[in-house]
């Protein structure tokens, strides 16, 4: 049913939850994985010496790329992680298209309806906005970062 699983890590814990289930699911189809990670560079400024900013975000995924890699090989599933600097909904969705991914998988933080409707959710405009059947996990994980 799915050969190719996009899913998309924040490094959150419920990142975390997503990226089990999407291992399970890439497991049970005999799927491809690829695990996206989008940097958002849309809210820095456009001022010199950025990349101080930018740092910390690309130390992060570097972190999270190891770990990924790391239970990719244990599992011994087919995949890959791949950093895209974009926001984070047009980075999932373009992605699933590129990849010709038959399924997303992301992680929901349970911000609930008033909170992710004036915040805005990447998984409900994920949801709203991609042509790809889409597998939103939710769990009581905090949003803080795992790594």
């Amino acid at each position: 049913m799915f050969k190719r699983i996009l899913m998309a890590h924040d490094s959150s814990l419920c990142g975390w939850n997503a990226f089990d289930v999407a291992l399970d699911l890439a497991r049970k189809y005999g799927a491809e994985l690829i695990v996206l990670h989008a940097i958002d560079t849309s809210s820095v400024p456009d001022i010199p010496h950025k990349d101080v900013l930018i740092k910390p975000l690309e130390e992060r995924a570097k972190k999270l790329e190891e770990e990924v890699k790391k239970r990719l090989e244990e599992s011994g599933i087919r995949g890959k992680f791949v950093v895209v600097r974009d926001r984070p909904v047009d980075a999932i969705v373009r992605s699933a298209e590129e990849y010709g991914a038959d399924l997303i998988v992301l992680g929901a933080r349970g911000l609930g309806i008033v909170s992710g409707y004036l915040l805005g959710s990447v998984s409900t405009k994920v949801v709203l906005t991609s042509k790809k059947s889409v597998l939103v996990v939710k769990g009581d994980a905090p949003a803080a970062s795992r790594l």
